[in-house]
């Protein structure tokens, strides 16, 4: 029974079955849309997602606003300085900021969402027609997967978080932790959809290199075939046999795939641009519908992960500012929640990261054909590729202010180390200030 019901959940043959777990969200409205399996599979906007999502917002406001004129705050229990007053104050105004961006876009932009995944359905299609199908199954339950790793690791944060709260005889108010939680359940939901989008299109840039790749088989093995003949000396084939060991030096998977792209591989190649072309312009659509909501999600990671920093640095360097009790609960929740941040944003750069480089793969492979093909109209189609290639490059940026790439991890540490400093400066010229004064203030009263 269960086996069935497992194989009735995972069975997916076509893109909408494949993209159930993104359309659980619309629950929360975070996803504005829902899928026909009519025989016309079309993608429509939810109106009730659409509600959802309002009162999804205003709730959070209402929990929002009513924290901060209690006054209330999660540094604000262990202890309050200048500076972990500042940092409040900076994290609240980022928050409602970046929950701001994330459920507009969600819900006024929503029709960039569903261009997506219309485009994914034609793309879909020129692979049909080139005999080539892909692993929808594989896509459903690597979202599963996605969600299901989501789902756990907010939990336990969530959990883990309120437990030490508990343990260090703090009793946050419902207003405090759902302000307090909300942010990192929303976020949470829209780099699942960020995660899902790119899975997408990197799985058919890596069937995109699968057809290239077999044109490229084809013709090393006609070149073989041509080199290995009787009519060429035994110089002629060392001369082969040492430019196949250049083609292969870096092995490859090899790919079955139907014999269309080999009968006609000029046709495949055009086929190949068209598809290159659309999944660009998804790529493009993903950046803008992503690019604000990526950017306050990243804002807000930065700074959350700078003053946890700082508040652990400070509880260690004047360790009298906490109780003895609750010290072990300070470290391990502001260690969490870094922790957490930290592990978006590497989601988000590994996401972006792996499909520009399944992208940029396609390039070295259309030159290697290039190098051994003497047929005037597949080399006039592998050149336009190629300029194709080298002037529409798949690329993920947050507003345009930084790319969302590996490289954002080393300039996150870089800026999150020199603002750090800064920080511990400016809280020893605050504490040199303090003691002056009392200085000043004791030796007045000695002299009275």
């Amino acid at each position: 029974m269960a086996f069935k019901l497992w194989e009735r959940i995972s069975q997916a043959d076509n893109v909408f079955q494949a993209l159930r777990p993104l359309t659980y969200i619309s629950l929360l409205g975070l996803a504005p849309f829902r899928l026909n399996l009519n025989p016309r599979k079309e993608v429509q906007t939810s109106t009730y997602s659409f509600v959802a999502g309002i009162v999804h917002y205003l709730f959070f406001v209402l929990c929002f606003v009513t924290s901060g004129l209690e006054g209330d705050s999660i540094i604000g229990y262990f202890f309050q300085t200048n500076i972990t007053r500042l940092g409040d104050k900076t994290l609240r105004l980022t928050g409602i900021l970046a929950m701001s961006t994330i459920f507009g876009f969600a819900m006024f932009k929503r029709q960039r969402l569903v261009s997506i995944i219309q485009n994914y359905i034609v793309v879909d299609e020129i692979f049909v027609r080139l005999g080539m199908k892909l692993d929808y199954r594989r896509i459903l339950l690597l979202s599963f997967l996605i969600s299901l790793g989501m789902l756990l690791f907010n939990v336990i944060y969530l959990c883990v978080s309120y437990g030490l709260l508990v343990s260090a005889t703090i009793s946050p108010s419902f207003e405090t932790f759902t302000t307090f939680a909300l942010p990192h359940i929303n976020i949470s939901l829209m780099v699942f959809k960020f995660l899902c989008t790119t899975d997408l299109a990197k799985s058919r840039f890596s069937m995109l290199n699968e057809i290239l790749q077999d044109i490229l088989d084809a013709h090393i093995e006609q070149y073989s075939a041509v080199e290995l003949s009787p009519m060429h000396s035994v110089v002629n084939h060392k001369r082969y046999s040492h430019r196949l060991r250049n083609f292969i030096s870096t092995p490859m998977k090899r790919y079955s795939v139907t014999s269309i792209i080999r009968l006609n591989p000029e046709y495949a190649i055009k086929q190949v641009s068209n598809i290159h072309n659309l999944l660009c312009d998804i790529c493009h659509t993903i950046e803008e519908y992503f690019t604000y909501p990526l950017l306050g999600i990243i804002a807000i990671s930065f700074l959350f992960i700078l003053f946890d920093d700082f508040y652990i640095l400070e509880a260690v360097l004047n360790p009298k500012r906490l109780d003895v009790f609750e010290t072990d609960e300070f470290f391990a929740f502001f260690l969490i929640q870094m922790i957490w941040y930290i592990v978006i944003i590497i989601l988000i750069v590994e996401a972006s990261s792996r499909t520009i480089l399944q992208s940029n793969q396609s390039a070295a492979i259309v030159h290697k054909i290039l190098n051994i093909t003497d047929d005037p109209e597949l080399r006039d189609r592998l050149f336009r590729l190629s300029l194709q290639l080298s002037h529409r490059r798949v690329l993920f940026t947050a507003a345009g202010l930084f790319r969302l790439d590996r490289t954002l991890i080393f300039t996150i540490t870089g800026a999150a180390t020199c603002y750090l400093i800064i920080l511990i400066q400016f809280r020893a010229t605050h504490h040199m200030e303090d003691a002056v004064g009392a200085n000043a203030t004791h030796i007045q009263f000695l002299h009275d």
